[in-house]
């Protein structure tokens, strides 16, 4: 026992053997711990002083875990080990653990900081932007930074929509000054007339002839509102049409045949392709009125000794409707995007009779069938390219 003190003379290992009456025979402790019975682990600190004064020196309050045995004879045996270089550990540790703490909460918070301005930053352009537009500069749009973030999209997302607007709101004027110029013919016409009626003695016959025209003239009126309130209709899917088996086939063999005298009169060759059997699912008032206004609009717009041609075939997934004629035609692509627009009438058809509704109605009328509307060259000529999907009753 004395020379494994000896040897650990300089650690912080402790080592005690007493008597049956806790007298010490070796080691390096000076005593007994209190309340440590023979036998049983114990962890105590030094407040007996029985450590030994080189550990006391170190530290005023050392702590000891130690094991004890009984052996055979009777005696004790104790071993344990001063907490010294554990402790110093310990708090080296925690020292360390402080700082890093320390350190990572400074950066979390100035990395925060730098990405709150930055959110800020990015909000105030998008406010800024806003408050441009309301204070009536439609043209402006939300700066994209390119860092091809969530900003970035938002940013993409909003500049579409504005640019959508700024379509709509130029439909929109254009509209207005369409249909402010459509109606200032008409109701001059009508007011022009009833003012002459008021301020000139006319007889009887005369009186009635003019508010025949008067009539006319409202009836025109009328029937431009309605076609606006059509077309709205249609665009916006609120029309309650009633959706049959029509027998496509027929229903255009019937039209041909109903427009050939029209187009005789015209001297316009009027002829059809047209696939028989041929069913669909639609509304039959629409079907007519698509196809009613493409042979009025074909019929007033080339010229004499021209031909129109209808084809009608079907396939897998789908209908198709030709109406082709080699009259002027639309050479212009822009321009036959344009015509689909209400109130639009180029420069050729200015002195023909309407009122730029027709190709615009056959639109709505197609997109409320779920189908669609095109508008090609027919080198010469304008092909008018109707396409529905096919529909079944289930």
């Amino acid at each position: 026992m004395q020379e494994q003190v000896a040897q650990t003379d300089k650690s912080s290992r402790l080592y005690l053997l007493v008597d049956a009456n806790q007298h010490i025979l070796a080691g390096n402790l000076l005593g007994w711990p209190e309340d440590l019975s023979c036998g049983q682990p114990a962890q105590f600190s030094d407040q007996s002083n029985i450590v030994p004064s080189k550990l006391q020196a170190e530290d005023s309050d050392i702590r000891v875990r130690a094991l004890s045995t009984r052996l055979a004879d009777g005696r004790c045996l104790l071993v344990g080990q001063a907490m010294v270089e554990e402790e110093g550990f310990t708090d080296h540790t925690g020292y360390l653990l402080s700082w890093a703490l320390g350190i990572i909460t400074l950066f979390s918070l100035a990395g925060g900081g730098w990405m709150g301005l930055a959110v800020l930053r990015r909000i105030d352009t998008i406010t800024h932007t806003a408050t441009q537009i309301m204070a009536g500069e439609f043209s402006r749009r939300i700066p994209d930074e390119g860092k091809g973030d969530e900003f970035s999209d938002l940013s993409a997302r909003l500049n579409q929509m504005l640019d959508r607007i700024d379509e709509l709101m130029a439909g929109m004027r254009s509209v207005t000054d369409n249909i402010a110029h459509d109606l200032r013919s008409p109701l001059t016409r009508l007011r022009n007339r009833l003012e002459i009626s008021l301020t000139h003695e006319r007889p009887a016959d005369e009186y009635r002839e003019v508010m025949q025209q008067t009539l006319d003239d409202a009836d025109q009126l009328l029937a431009l509102f309605n076609t606006l309130i059509a077309i709205a209709q249609a665009e916006a899917g609120v029309r309650r049409e009633v959706f049959t088996t029509v027998d496509f086939s027929t229903l255009l063999i019937d039209l041909v045949d109903f427009y050939q005298l029209a187009a005789e009169d015209r001297g316009v060759h009027l002829s059809a392709q047209i696939q028989p059997g041929i069913t669909r699912l639609a509304s039959q008032g629409l079907l007519t009125q698509i196809v009613v206004n493409l042979l009025e609009n074909a019929l007033n717009h080339i010229p004499a000794g021209s031909k129109v041609t209808v084809t009608l075939t079907q396939q897998e997934k789908s209908i198709t409707l030709t109406i082709a004629d080699n009259g002027p035609g639309i050479p212009n692509p822009a321009d036959r995007l344009r015509v689909l627009e209400r109130f639009v009438r180029l420069d050729a058809a200015r002195s023909s009779p309407g009122s730029g509704l027709g190709l615009a109605l056959v639109r709505a009328a197609m997109h409320e069938q779920g189908g669609t509307v095109e508008l090609h060259d027919n080198h010469p000529g304008l092909k008018v390219l109707l396409t529905f999907p096919r529909l079944k009753v289930s």
